[in-house]
């Protein structure tokens, strides 16, 4: 793998590495000093700007005329790695000229139709779903019925993804038995994207907030679909496992009560 050099942007002398993934300028010799493209500068389209303070090497909101504050200008994310840029977003370098880094980021068509009320669509075992985030529901496409509840999905730890048991034929989430002995046929389990992941538009509309800077940190996702992950890779088979010994458990100690303690001799 082809090591690839930092790119570094100077202000007022001191080094900053760009980082197009975070989307932030972080101080070469103190990387815990982060600016923010997003939360700390303006967007203006072909350019960036925000206020900085030259003792503290940070982007500032105190504008008091005693600090030594200056304003700065920062070229746009495809300027200053046009390369990385075209890299991550899977573009040919020539396509990003012209285009602002919301542009490149959020698939302008892909925002325009979600605009105009075009619901995502994700793809759970081969069929397609409508993602409701107002109705917290999922809808055959073709069908229309049955409806999955996205209220029995569970949150993964790090509250990123969803996770549940489905049966492909009912097209429905189902719960296990916490006492089964085998694999439920045809049972598989999903994970797929938290709400933010499915429709971030939809979840900047319902909660109010900002859109640009939501859609900056998540784009739209293109082609949604669910990850199928077979029982074996689960915990199912630690469950079944467990039970088994627990039943041999409870037939050795039913044995024990029921065999006599003493015997007659005749």
């Amino acid at each position: 793998m082809k090591f690839k050099e930092p790119v570094i942007f100077t202000i007022e002398g001191t080094s900053f590495e760009v980082d197009i993934h975070q989307q932030e300028l972080r101080q070469t010799d103190r990387p815990h000093n982060k600016i923010s493209f997003i939360s700390d500068m303006q967007d203006k389209g072909n350019h960036y700007q925000f206020h900085y303070d030259t003792v503290y090497c940070c982007a500032t909101t105190n504008l008091d005329p005693d600090r030594p504050i200056k304003r700065v200008t920062v070229p746009t994310l495809a300027e200053l790695d046009p390369h990385g840029m075209a890299e991550k977003y899977k573009l040919p370098v020539e396509q990003l000229r012209g285009k602002t880094d919301f542009d490149i980021i959020v698939d302008p068509y892909a925002l325009e139709a979600r605009r105009a009320g075009i619901l995502p669509a994700i793809d759970i075992a081969g069929e397609q779903f409508i993602v409701d985030l107002r109705l917290h529901e999922l809808r055959h496409v073709q069908h229309f019925f049955p409806v999955i509840s996205l209220k029995s999905f569970e949150l993964t730890n790090d509250g990123w993804n969803y996770e549940a048991f489905y049966e492909p034929l009912m097209k429905q989430t189902v719960s296990i038995d916490p006492k089964l002995l085998e694999f439920p046929p045809g049972v598989i389990k999903l994970k797929l994207p938290n709400e933010i992941g499915l429709d971030p538009v939809g979840i900047a509309q319902i909660y109010g907030m900002d859109e640009r800077g939501l859609l900056r940190r998540h784009p739209i996702q293109k082609e949604l679909k669910a990850e199928v992950i077979p029982l074996s890779e689960t915990e199912i088979p630690r469950l079944i496992r467990q039970n088994k010994e627990q039943l041999q458990l409870d037939h050795q100690e039913n044995m024990q009560k029921v065999r006599p303690r003493n015997r007659h001799r005749f």
